[in-house]
């Protein structure tokens, strides 16, 4: 089967800031061309590495974000370069950057000029603060949109300072937006036959997943506090979420109220403590009715965790989660990636595609696919390309040079 968007073509210009994009398209089915400049991107400098060797090739960063990609290489400071990319946007459907506000104006290569050329092309441009305001020129990481966002102060333990997600998780999210963006652009120009820019700010989405502290502030003028491993849902004093185990962690929170959530968990786990003649804080208040998490005061719960991570300690996360299955306990083992990996629910799903990197010649896992249709299959295809892999199938087999002139080209630093 065809996928959701097969016959469409991106021109990627992106770094790291906008890879998901071109990732997600891609998965799609657009036939997404990387553009890197003459000897390969910078990002391919990003560890770690296939079997901790350092090459540009080999980047794990690198070929976990440019899938379903073919690749070239092309310098567009130079008119001859720039004057393939006019060629290259003749034929394309969507072009994807992540520079600096301006700088494709610059270059002669703007929406306007783009457009002029392909009334029908679409640019979007992924940037730390978008292409207008007072920031729009500050150049930002992945740390200053995070922190910038709001996100980043609420999380972590109260007693100490903030802290980031360990992963570069603003620039997967305004990739995501970036390409709901496109495609929405595209719908667009499906109807009307009329490209557009969109205009993508990495700050404004991470905000967006802020929305709740935003509220909280905007009616109430307060600060939700960081809770760390702990949750107010439902609460007035913060409970435990993420408790050690005999061998990690484990998910298992305090729920109120009645059915669905909170009395038959709470009589589950209760039911258990009785079993092994372990202390049951349950029984030291009447929750029959369901646990009053809103009047439950922090000395309470303070002898609830205590007795609770004491007995948690006591058992494997298999062990509990397999408990939670059998009753309704709602416990969960947090697992590591090689669990991840190995997760049943996943194999049972098809989620993980082998895909052959052909330097070294070996297999990587990849997630498979981003969402299920039922029509088509928009599924990961192909590894990440090298340097300039597909110079000759789009210069000789698309545009119509000959080796001789690719030669010419190399030599001067265009290609």
């Amino acid at each position: 089967m065809d996928s959701l968007l097969t016959g469409y073509r991106a021109l990627d210009l992106t770094d790291e800031k906008g890879f998901m994009c071109g990732k997600i398209l891609g998965a799609m089915g657009v036939d997404v061309i990387k553009i890197e400049k003459p000897g390969g991107d910078s990002s391919r400098n990003i560890f770690p590495y296939v079997n901790d060797v350092q090459d540009p090739e080999q980047s794990l960063y690198w070929l976990a974000f440019n899938t379903d990609k073919r690749g070239i290489t092309l310098n567009l400071k130079n008119k001859d370069g720039k004057d393939l990319f006019t060629r290259l946007v003749q034929r394309a459907d969507f072009v994807i950057e992540s520079f600096q506000p301006g700088y494709m104006e610059d270059l002669g290569l703007g929406y306007g000029a783009l457009s002029g050329i392909n009334p029908r092309i679409i640019v979007t441009s992924i940037t730390p603060f978008g292409q207008s305001g007072p920031y729009a020129h500050f150049k930002a990481s992945n740390l200053v949109t995070y922190a910038m966002s709001g996100v980043m102060m609420t999380n972590g333990d109260l007693d100490r300072a903030p802290v980031k997600e360990a992963v570069d998780v603003t620039y997967y999210e305004a990739g995501a937006h970036a390409a709901l963006g496109t495609i929405i652009a595209h719908y667009h120009r499906e109807r009307t036959g009329e490209g557009q820019q969109v205009d993508v700010s990495i700050q404004e989405s991470t905000a967006n997943r802020d929305s709740i502290n935003l509220y909280v502030w905007e009616f109430d003028k307060r600060f939700l506090q960081r809770t760390g491993n702990k949750s107010l849902v439902g609460a007035n004093v913060p409970s435990q979420w993420i408790w050690p185990c005999k061998d990690g962690y484990i998910f298992w929170a305090f729920r109120g109220g009645p059915v669905p959530m909170g009395t038959p968990g709470n009589q589950a786990l209760s039911k258990w403590l009785d079993e092994e003649g372990a202390e049951n804080p349950f029984k030291t208040v009447n929750c029959s009715k369901g646990l009053d998490m809103a009047s439950l005061p922090r000395e309470t719960l303070d002898i609830f965790e205590s007795m609770l991570g004491r007995f948690f300690l006591m058992h494997t996360r298999q062990e509990i989660t397999e408990r939670a299955f059998q009753t309704g306990m709602q416990a969960w083992g947090v697992s590591d990636p090689a669990e991840v990996m190995k997760n049943p629910q996943l194999d049972a799903r098809a989620f993980w595609k082998k895909v052959e990197n052909s330097e070294p010649n070996q297999e990587i896992l990849y997630p498979g696919y981003f969402f299920l249709c039922s029509e088509t299959e928009n599924f990961i295809k192909r590894q990440a390309p090298h340097i300039g892999e597909h110079n000759e199938e789009i210069y000789i087999g698309e545009l119509g040079l000959s080796k001789d002139k690719i030669n010419v080209l190399k030599k001067r630093g265009i290609i």
